[in-house]
């Protein structure tokens, strides 16, 4: 066979391998659209309408014309959609809050969602408790109460090691437990507060949004697909990326109705911040971008 005959068949070989890898997804491919099934925690898309926006903000501003399907699965735990995704069934994106478990199981996409603007905690809670709240004045008085978070979240691991009494369950059943006295503050981020807070009232709940106090700790939502899933991965990073070198991502988190809503309430309200550590930050999240992150 000659020089030139094998250098063709090589590039057949190569051209069929490469065509394979495409095929299932190890391989991205410029331009090409993709289905996007996003996973909404508890089926919320009111309470995570920023968190979508963020979503399709990313793929306006990626090669190729992608699509975005939302997948309300109400009832099902954030352990219960990460294996969904992990397993290829029903969904094949999802956000959550970042754990250095997640972080290794899973893609994850390396820009934090809300600028760390969820590792700001405030706290709903029932009248009755509020005038106690009003009284403290150290972390040690804070940690007096007993707070409620979800079973599966990353927050309740960062509450249990900063010595916190944490009263774990699912996140419909600790509105419940709040309002029968079985904890006293539930955690909340600081721009989810305010509408979760809405539609609990809404239900006849007797529960308000503490003003005097807030704990923060470097936190965030990220992004995280299938790991063998580089082509969705690879597509949002680099919409990302670039909404964030062109303004775009500034201009939408600025003008987002619950962001701005949050910045004004910081304005008004001077609550008492206290800062605690992340066990659960690791050394990927401390090399992002310092102005992917806002301080609050």
């Amino acid at each position: 066979m000659s020089q030139g005959s094998t250098i063709n068949v090589q590039k057949r070989i190569l051209l069929a391998v490469m065509l394979l890898l495409m095929s299932i997804g190890l391989v991205p491919t410029s331009g090409q659209a993709e289905v996007f099934r996003l996973a909404i925690l508890h089926g919320d898309v009111d309470v995570f309408d920023y968190e979508i926006g963020v979503v399709k903000l990313a793929l306006e501003h990626a090669d190729g014309d992608h699509q975005l399907e939302l997948v309300l699965l109400q009832g099902t735990p954030q352990d219960r959609l990460l294996l969904l995704m992990e397993e290829g069934r029903e969904i094949n994106v999802f956000f959550t809050g970042h754990s250095p478990e997640r972080e290794r199981q899973y893609l994850q996409v390396d820009f934090p969602m809300t600028r760390g603007l969820l590792g700001n905690r405030i706290f709903i809670t029932r009248p009755d408790v509020v005038p106690a709240l009003s009284r403290v004045k150290t972390l040690d008085d804070l940690k007096e109460f007993a707070v409620g978070s979800g079973t599966d979240w990353p927050d309740t691991k960062v509450f249990r090691e900063n010595g916190f009494n944490v009263v774990a369950s699912s996140y419909a059943n600790l509105w419940n437990m709040l309002e029968n006295n079985r904890f006293d503050i539930f955690n909340r981020g600081l721009h989810e507060a305010f509408v979760e807070i809405k539609q609990q009232q809404a239900k006849g709940r007797d529960l308000v949004i503490d003003q005097t106090v807030q704990v923060i700790y470097p936190f965030d939502y990220f992004l995280y697909v299938n790991r063998d899933d580089h082509v969705r991965r690879d597509i949002l990073q680099q919409g990302l990326e670039r909404a964030q070198k062109n303004g775009a991502f500034d201009a939408y988190f600025n003008n987002h109705p619950m962001i701005k809503q949050v910045l004004e309430d910081s304005k008004v309200t001077k609550r008492t911040q206290f800062v605690i550590g992340n066990p659960g930050m690791s050394q990927r999240l401390l090399d992002l971008p310092a102005e992917y992150w806002q301080v609050f």
